[in-house]
């Protein structure tokens, strides 16, 4: 009996070690294949993301590059009726956000739609809402498509990046350490 408690033992760490690096992988793949890396906003700053959205009935909220979607679980937490689109081109992070998505669409009856696309490809016509987190070139080629594509009115809230060739109606300092990342929300209207 012992020597089988062992063999069990054994092989359930070498699926778990397996299955991390499985992770490990997928997550260095992520990285390179990126054209930003995955790095989550602080959770300390979701209300004041929530704030600067000054969402309302009937909003359709996107989070271009979403990563983990924490964003948007957070504010689906908040105001359920309304409509939640992540979009993540980067395997590692999608996995995570899709895994959320079905436990917090089961357990917490909260609904975000994930999809696996470049958000270049993606058309935002009937997006109310964005929430950003890209670098600043990035925001800069997006803001073409911004003006083709979103309807008058449309509200984005970019942290830590702006647009260089767009002024916004918003600065918020988000009173963050020197260091601390997500110091501050750019808003724009379209």
């Amino acid at each position: 009996m012992i020597i089988f408690i062992t063999y069990l033992f054994n092989w359930l760490a070498f699926l778990i070690l397996l299955f991390v690096l499985c992770l490990l992988l997928l997550w260095m793949w992520s990285n390179i294949r990126a054209k930003v890396p995955f790095v989550g906003i602080p959770n300390s700053v979701l209300p004041d993301i929530e704030e600067a959205l000054a969402l309302k009935e009937g909003s359709v909220v996107y989070d271009l590059g979403c990563g983990d979607a924490r964003v948007l679980f957070y504010l689906a937490k908040n105001n359920p009726k309304l409509k939640y689109i992540g979009i993540e081109n980067s395997p590692f992070p999608f996995v995570i956000a899709s895994v959320l998505s079905l436990w917090n669409k089961k357990i917490n009856n909260i609904n975000v739609e994930i999809i696996k696309k470049d958000f270049f490809d993606v058309d935002l016509s009937n997006a109310t809402h964005i929430f950003t987190y890209l670098y600043p070139n990035i925001m800069d080629d997006l803001l073409p498509k911004f003006d083709k594509e979103l309807k008058t009115g449309t509200r984005i809230v970019s942290a830590s990046f702006h647009f260089t060739g767009k002024r916004e109606i918003a600065l918020i300092d988000l009173k963050r350490g020197k260091y601390q990342l997500g110091k501050l929300l750019y808003v724009y209207e379209f």
